[in-house]
């Protein structure tokens, strides 16, 4: 006993090292073989371990904002206007559901300050609505509406507040913790409480210190078990809203975010709550080994990653031909859960309160793709050969269909080498590994191989592994592959190995342009000797309709819908692809933006308008220079009137030009000025769309010229003064 007792003395870490924990200290006698050790041996708090097995979580931007048009709101809405008619909290959830999302967060306020619930401590609420006749609570009806059908619900309440009058003072951390109080009391059980970090002006044009710790210690008390994500100590924004996350993405990350010095090793959870500080966690790399050797400490912090189904987060129904299709979602998906974190999906409701068609088809056919993948692991067989296995760790464990199974090495080996013999020869393109958390994560290198005429080929490669990793890769053709790890911080684990086929999968080529006379087209399948079945009038095909055997040539404009079927019988979701003939002829333009290049050269006489939205891939953009460009009509023709049509958007340093000139000639060398115009600013700050127009008089032409001049740089009152101020066109018609 005494030599035990002066071993644990002596070397405290050796036992240490071995204990699981979420998080660990460095001692400064540490050495760096002992810190990667401890940096092994760090696993998630039960409920991050929970949080992480969810994979797809869901949040609904509803509110004021979704009646007003807008995305970062106002702190004086007329709440006359809020009046859901049609709500139908239990359509989100059962839509949801079916995609296979199993938690909701709803933003019970966001930034204008304006509650979804009544609280008694604000007017600026639901009970001062029409909504139900001030009876309304959605946070109420949407938590019931998940309890109903099993889904974990969870709040956003944002800690910017532009109504409330104590923003900016003492009292103001007083009033969000009474708010968060109703939050956590009121409506059962709360799984994730989501904050960011949003900080600006309120009513008094002061900003607020906000109170985090205590935040922290007012949930842990009401709701022990829920997860306190993004500016919080249990989830951590992954630092984009793109929904991808980094091909390297540790969940064991150097203590930095905590306040080393005011924790003893023996601290329990809420001391460790009250010691987070919230940081900017969006470098590339977050948990190398050489950034845990700088550590003082290490903690379990794993990554959720948002993204909004739209291309905005509250409801525009100008946003409704810009839904993430089905294939996006999924490649978001396999970028997301399959880069080791937890996928966040916004789909917010419309004014009437339901979730509109184009978001429930795309979410059907993400599941469709999400099950018709997954469905069947390909990579049935048995494990011929291991380099390393230890005694009650089997690495046929990988292949049981059960997670808290698993593989590891026997002594201290940390490369392995795992060779699975098929049931038979397979065509797989997609692939996934899963290391069991639950004993840390450790693999840092590893490669995927098959075998091909007596040689190894590789087919896909990685870093770190985490809770799942998965790849999608060229169809491989096989009936042996192997697992190669090639670095790992102590014993690797692995808990599932699977292949998988997707569905065929289409594209075009060219896709979605503008063309003068003819052009020819292509349409590309991922899977080969599919058979693929298309229309030109944009209607679903089938197995009637014709067979693509090759180019497909066109001169006029068309939509092509298409989908194929793989040898072995999966259907493939139908593709679309829009071609739009040019109306008249660019005979010369000015240097546009290419990250804004409206489909090329043509794009400003296809007959395609754009929204309001700026990304919706229809405007043309010129940085801080004019748009001049001269259009040959083919034929000469009495004209009336000429019209060019312009954004604004000052958020996005979009301004209308300064003036907007039209000419006219017949042999275009020689122009008529036609007159000259200015947009109408109606100072609105919200993004809005001008068509400027000039009587033609009945001139008979054949060349037609505009000249829109940019203003130049933002004006002083800009946010961006002296930057190059943007200019966006679309649609120019003569009639």
């Amino acid at each position: 006993m005494t030599r035990i007792i002066l071993l644990i003395i002596l070397f405290p870490s050796i036992i240490f090292s071995q204990t699981k924990s979420n998080i660990v200290f460095i001692d400064p006698e540490d050495t760096p073989a002992e810190i990667i050790r401890k940096a092994a041996n760090v696993i998630p708090a039960g409920r991050q371990y929970d949080w992480q097995k969810l994979e797809l979580t869901a949040f609904i931007h509803f509110g004021m904002n979704t009646f007003m048009n807008l995305e970062w709101g106002r702190k004086d809405f007329d709440l006359s206007v809020f009046n859901p008619s049609g709500i139908d909290t239990d359509q989100w959830v059962r839509i949801l559901k079916e995609a296979g999302f199993k938690l909701i967060i709803f933003t019970a306020k966001h930034h204008d300050g304006f509650c979804l619930w009544p609280s008694r401590y604000t007017d600026y609420d639901i009970e001062n609505t029409p909504y139900k006749n001030g009876k309304g609570d959605i946070v109420k009806e949407l938590s019931e509406s998940c309890r109903k059908e099993g889904v974990k619900f969870g709040i956003y309440l944002s800690p910017w507040d532009m109504h409330e009058k104590t923003y900016g003072s003492d009292d103001y951390n007083e009033y969000f913790r009474n708010q968060l109080r109703e939050l956590l009391t009121n409506y059962g059980e709360i799984s994730e409480v989501w904050f960011d970090g949003a900080c600006g002006e309120g009513p008094n044009g002061r900003k607020q210190i906000y109170d985090w710790n205590s935040y922290y210690e007012l949930i842990r008390e009401l709701q022990p078990d829920c997860i306190i994500a993004n500016m919080g100590p249990d989830a951590r924004w992954v630092g984009t809203e793109s929904g991808y996350g980094r091909k390297t993405e540790w969940s064991v990350l150097p203590g930095n975010i905590m306040d080393t010095d005011s924790i003893a090793a023996s601290s329990q959870q809420k001391k460790l709550d009250n010691a987070f500080i919230p940081r900017d966690l969006t470098d590339e790399d977050l948990g190398s080994r050489e950034k845990i050797l700088k550590a003082k400490s290490l903690i379990w912090y794993p990554a959720e990653i948002d993204v909004s189904i739209r291309p905005r987060w509250f409801y525009h129904k100008e946003d409704d031909n810009f839904v993430k299709s089905p294939e996006k979602l999924f490649d978001i998906y396999l970028n997301s859960v399959g880069l080791n974190g937890v996928l966040l999906l916004n789909v917010p409701p419309n004014k009437y309160g339901l979730i509109v068609e184009q978001d429930i088809k795309s979410l059907q056919g993400f599941k469709y793709l999400i099950e018709n993948t997954f469905g069947r692991n390909l990579a049935t067989g048995k494990v011929v050969f291991v380099s390393s296995e230890r005694e009650g760790n089997s690495a046929a464990f990988i292949l049981d269909n059960d997670y808290e199974t698993y593989w590891t090495t026997d002594g201290s080996d940390s490369t392995a080498v795992i060779e699975i013999s098929l049931d038979t020869i397979r065509t797989f393109n997609c692939a996934m590994l899963q290391e069991n958390i639950l004993e840390g994560q450790r693999i840092e290198k590893f490669s995927l191989e098959f075998r091909e005429h007596n040689q190894w080929k590789k087919f896909a490669t990685g870093t770190t592994v985490g809770y799942k990793r998965l790849f999608k890769f060229d169809p491989v053709t096989t009936s042996r592959v192997r697992i190669i790890i090639e670095q790992c911080r102590t014993n690797p684990t692995l808990s599932s190995f699977g292949l998988y086929i997707t569905p065929p999968s289409l594209s075009f080529s060219p896709a979605n342009t503008t063309f003068r006379d003819t052009l020819a087209i292509k349409i590309n399948c991922d899977i080969p000797n599919s058979k693929i079945y298309y229309t030109l009038d944009g209607s679903l095909p089938d197995t009637n309709s014709k067979l693509y055997t090759g180019e497909i040539i066109i001169d006029s404009s068309i939509t092509i819908t298409a989908f194929a079927i793989s040898s072995d019988g999966k259907k493939g979701l139908p593709a679309t692809s829009k071609y739009y003939k040019a109306k008249y002829d660019v005979i010369s333009l000015t240097k546009y933006s290419q990250s804004y290049s409206g489909g090329g050269k043509y794009a400003l006489v296809n007959g395609v308008r754009g929204s309001s939205y700026f990304k919706d891939g229809n405007w043309q953009g010129y940085h801080g220079n004019d748009l001049v460009i001269t259009l040959d009509l083919k034929e000469y023709k009495r004209i009336r009137k000429i019209s060019a049509g312009f954004l604004k958007d000052i958020n996005a340093y979009i301004f209308f030009p300064d003036s907007v000139a039209f000419y006219a000639s017949e042999d275009g060398i020689n122009f008529i000025k036609l007159g000259s115009k200015k947009p109408v600013d109606t100072n609105e700050n919200n993004a809005e769309i001008q068509t400027v127009s000039i009587n033609a008089d009945g001139i008979n032409c054949r060349y037609i010229k505009i000249e829109a001049k940019n203003i130049g740089v933002c004006p002083e009152w800009h946010v961006g003064k002296g930057s190059k101020a943007w200019l966006f066109a679309d649609e120019i018609t003569v009639e």
